[in-house]
């Protein structure tokens, strides 16, 4: 039965680009014919907006991918690897597998409308502000990261060649490494610490989830177009959601003067601001920097309600542990301006050599 192993599979990871090779069809005519298709990608949304992750998917569990196929339905040396595959997909639309017509049927249109509620999420979210998409990048990365770290080698190998991925075994070209760990903050993910040998890094499978979801989450943050008589409704309606859950992180910075905030801590707040996920090391940086002049620990974790993936219980520990309450008990002094370039967080040469020192000056002119 024609592409039976793939119907499963996009039924779990509907962004997949074979989804082409399966369904022939215009996307938005069939988006029109399943309305259920608009309300769910509307609740994936509202779900993102709210900072929470929509489970109830249109995930079809099944063992139809084939491993070893005793019949070779397709010339292909990559049979059975997938480790170069090229994504024509011939061995799939000649599958010999048979099962009845309508657990087929079944398949078929699970995988279906997966792909359309999917595209319609991306048409929705592409017509909010910024920080909406952002939340739903990260928020669907997460979703699918877990799922592939309970996939299947073969279908997680296939995935990779979709995304542009090149393995060897569970190692990665290093074009790709570069392009996923460039997001990536932390130092086991520079090259430099890395093993490197004929053009593949050392890593793990783990690390190959891990680079899926960075690279995902590029993806998904992109704008596609929007074909606003299709999904204008509904835009409308999470739009209004959008305005009322952003008025939930509007900054107080209590006693901090906000025009005295060195440069590289306004980009901080300002992608705090629009629910951008700031890497660990920003959020190190301001959490200290904000402590350092004055500001109380609810106050700083009150800013990072607007990130993405916020977890108050997490951020509490870390506040206070940064700010001296937990541990050692000894108040963390916030990064210079050396180390903030060394983790790329310098936006601009202000004349000092710390962040902390720009901040007091700018008090002191304000005094005399």
């Amino acid at each position: 039965m024609k592409f039976l192993p793939l119907l499963p599979v996009l039924t779990r990871y509907p962004f997949l680009k074979i989804s082409g090779s399966v369904f022939k069809f215009d996307p938005l005519q069939e988006i029109k014919r399943y309305p259920e298709v608009i309300e769910k990608a509307k609740e994936i949304v509202k779900h993102a907006i709210e900072g929470k992750v929509y489970e109830s998917r249109y995930v079809k569990e099944a063992d139809f991918f084939c491993i070893d196929c005793e019949e070779r339905c397709y010339e292909c040396d990559d049979v059975g690897k997938l480790e170069n595959c090229n994504l024509c997909m011939r061995c799939f639309e000649n599958c010999q597998l048979s099962y009845p017509e309508n657990i087929y049927r079944e398949y078929y249109v699970a995988a279906k409308r997966a792909v359309l509620t999917h595209i319609a999420s991306r048409m929705i979210v592409s017509a909010l502000d910024d920080w909406v998409r952002m939340r739903y990048a990260v928020n669907e990365g997460n979703y699918y990261r877990k799922l592939l770290e309970g996939e299947k080698d073969v279908v997680l190998r296939l995935i990779s060649a979709d995304m542009n991925v090149k393995l060897r075994g569970w190692d990665v070209h290093v074009s790709t490494f570069i392009r996923a760990s460039s997001r990536i903050r932390d130092d086991e993910w520079r090259l430099v610490n890395r093993r490197l040998k004929d053009g593949f890094v050392k890593a793990t499978r783990r690390e190959v989830v891990r680079i899926l979801e960075e690279l995902l989450r590029s993806k998904l943050f992109e704008k596609v177009p929007v074909v606003k008589p299709v999904v204008q409704p509904v835009i409308e309606d999470l739009n209004k959601k959008a305005l009322q859950e952003a008025k939930k992180f509007e900054f107080d910075l209590g006693e901090v003067d906000l025009n005295c905030l060195p440069p590289c801590m306004k980009e901080i707040l300002s992608e705090l601001k629009r629910g951008m996920n700031i890497p660990h090391t920003a959020r190190f940086a301001i959490t200290s920097f904000l402590l350092n002049i004055g500001m109380d620990v609810d106050g700083v974790i009150s800013l990072f309600k607007s990130a993405p993936d916020f977890d108050e219980e997490k951020t509490r520990y870390q506040v206070e542990h940064i700010a001296g309450e937990r541990g050692k008990g000894a108040e963390y002094i916030s990064p210079s301006c050396d180390t903030m370039k060394t983790y790329h967080n310098c936006v601009g040469e202000c004349g000092v050599n710390h962040p902390l020192t720009y901040y007091r000056r700018c008090k002191s002119k304000k005094m005399r």
